[in-house]
């Protein structure tokens, strides 16, 4: 695990999971994104560029992590 995730990052790893995970209804994110999207917004809105991997929730850390490391193999577009 790393010890910070830019905000690129997150946003890498929502993009991965809205393309490889389907949403809870026509107009919502898949779960592991939707975890995502409330760290990526609260950033957004603290005008932070990273945070601290332990300030993320194990659903949001598993999100992030298996995300990153599927895109870092190739997995992923």
């Amino acid at each position: 695990m790393k010890a910070n995730y830019s905000i690129a990052e997150i946003e890498q790893a929502i993009n991965y999971w809205t393309g490889h995970q389907a949403a809870d209804s026509h107009w919502s994110l898949c779960q592991s994104a939707r975890a995502l999207a409330n760290v990526y917004g609260e950033m957004i809105y603290r005008r932070q560029t990273s945070i601290a991997a332990d300030l993320l929730n194990a659903e949001q850390s598993q999100a992030i992590e298996t995300a990153l490391h599927q895109m870092e193999l190739g997995l992923a577009p």
